[in-house]
């Protein structure tokens, strides 16, 4: 039906594959109105796991596999959770998909909250960020995300709308939504004014940003192209608040 990306999240040794509301409901959040036409919407996922046989971890492969969607034959049943206080307002789900113990060792999958960014230090206006996901259905080779390169434009720490979010200046294309986004900063980190605090490093470093869901003048080249980012802390409220998402949108 539609491209779009997600990425896997571990919490309390289960894993969750973290994407946009829109993906699955087909309703854009601020509008409440449908993306597009069509009255469809899905009932699966289809995504890939990477492959590294034991005797060979040299080599791998990229297979297919199925994230069913509804617990039941009516597709009444969601399996997603949605955010806890601003239901679909907050354009994040998390589906529960299996267990950590359940996955078998030559099967790789690689938990955003797992890799070791640098969390001693904070985002900020100015930063450079990155949004990993997949333009047009397009990979990078042997099926890694595009990166695409942006600037956060608002400030972090301030909620835009009163919606934990904020703002990239970014050319986003279509599939990319539900990409993670990713800060990196090249230079001399940790100074404080002029007061060292023992903590500083020179490099590159990196921060989990938030997800990424689209596009302010998506419709049109010549509007001011900027792009929401949900805040990190929203998905384990998501995933803590369990609350099942509702199937208003197939009425729509």
């Amino acid at each position: 039906m539609s491209t779009g990306t997600g990425f896997v999240y571990e919490y309390n040794s289960k894993l969750y594959l973290i994407t946009n509301g829109h993906n699955l409901t087909r309703v854009n959040p601020d509008t409440n109105e449908r993306i597009i036409n069509s009255a469809a919407f899905p009932i699966k996922i289809k995504t890939k796991a990477r492959i590294i046989p034991k005797e060979a971890p040299e080599s791998f492969t990229a297979v297919f596999f199925d994230i069913d969607l509804y617990d039941d034959e009516d597709y009444k049943k969601p399996k997603w959770f949605i955010h806890p206080t601003h239901g679909y307002k907050v354009d994040v789900i998390a589906i529960p998909f299996a267990d950590l113990a359940e996955i078998p060792e030559h099967v790789k999958l690689f938990p955003i909250n797992r890799y070791k960014f640098d969390d001693n230090f904070e985002i900020e206006v100015a930063d450079d960020v990155f949004i990993l996901g997949y333009p047009f259905d397009i990979t990078g080779g042997k099926e890694l995300p595009i990166w695409k390169r942006g600037t956060i434009s608002t400030e972090p720490f301030i909620d835009i709308n009163n919606l934990p979010k904020f703002l990239v200046d970014t050319a986003t294309r279509s599939g990319m939504s539900g990409s993670p986004v990713i800060m990196q900063r090249n230079g001399f980190h940790g100074f404080n004014g002029k007061q060292m605090t023992g903590n500083e490093i020179f490099g590159l470093i990196r921060l989990f940003a938030g997800v990424y869901s689209g596009r302010i003048g998506a419709d049109d080249n010549f509007q001011t192209q900027l792009g929401v980012v949900w805040k990190t802390e929203v998905i384990e409220e998501i995933i803590v608040g369990k609350r099942v998402g509702d199937i208003e949108f197939q009425n729509k």
